[in-house]
């Protein structure tokens, strides 16, 4: 198992590229120095950072505050992934106003953390 703190940053990492409209823009689409999608996003946070695991593992240690901020924005993510399709269209991804909410969502996630650190 990976240490705390490497575990950590990996999973603010991940949550930064979800805030952060402009690594959407520019890895969303063609020409970009790095290559993304919507899904992708999703999928580095949820599955290749296993947060909820990290979670289990040290909701101990953190903050109410911190965990709070993770379960809002675990559950807005889901929300938001439940009702897109297989394959969001990015440009349509970053107009909709229920994405806008999961980024600012991702933002206080970031927040609580840097707070402590």
């Amino acid at each position: 198992m990976m240490s705390y703190e490497i575990w950590h940053g990996r999973i603010l990492d991940a949550a930064r590229d979800i805030a952060s409209w402009e690594f959407q823009e520019e890895a969303w689409f063609s020409g970009g120095r790095v290559r993304s999608s919507p899904d992708e996003v999703y999928q580095v946070l949820m599955e290749d950072c296993t947060a909820d695991l990290f979670f289990q593992i040290y909701g101990g240690r953190l903050t109410e505050a911190q965990l709070q901020s993770w379960y809002k924005l675990r559950s807005d993510l889901e929300a938001y992934y439940i009702q897109e399709p297989p394959y969001p269209d990015p440009d349509e991804v970053l107009k909709d106003p229920a994405w806008y909410l999961v980024r600012q969502s991702a933002t206080s996630f970031i927040r609580a953390f840097s707070s402590s650190e």
